[in-house]
């Protein structure tokens, strides 16, 4: 072999080196964002389960809270979860308008934010019972 079939030999394997990391490196990447997003589903999950199963609606504090992007249409009130210490991960509990007065179905939507623009969303309805 020539010098020059070593050196063109060195670059190619070179070439396919670095495109394996390149590749390598992307689906870590991809890996990660799947486990953040799951980890989001998890928690919006869990709050979810917590707001059905209170023996009260949620009701509205009277502060205002405003979240990362923006709200459900027809909000009528925005809850913010406390966080977990160092969390990344921010979820607020929305409570819609009912369709109407004698409806016993209030809507409740759940966000959990893993980014400041990315976010899983979860709704159900809050069923309102008369004693």
């Amino acid at each position: 072999m020539t010098l020059i079939e070593v050196i063109a030999a060195i670059a190619l394997l070179s070439i396919v080196i670095l495109s394996f990391a390149y590749v390598f490196i992307q689906s870590q990447q991809v890996t990660t964002n799947n486990g953040d997003r799951l980890t989001a589903l998890q928690l919006a999950q869990k709050e979810l389960s917590q707001v059905l199963s209170a023996e009260t609606p949620p009701v509205n504090s009277g502060s205002t809270v405003s979240s990362p992007t923006a709200s459900p249409l027809h909000t009528d009130f925005t809850i913010k979860v406390p966080d977990e210490q160092n969390s990344i991960y921010k979820t607020y509990v929305y409570v819609l308008k009912k369709g109407s007065d004698d409806d016993q179905l209030l809507p409740i939507v759940v966000r959990t934010y893993y980014n400041d623009t990315k976010y899983v969303e979860l709704y159900n309805y809050y069923t309102i019972t008369s004693n």
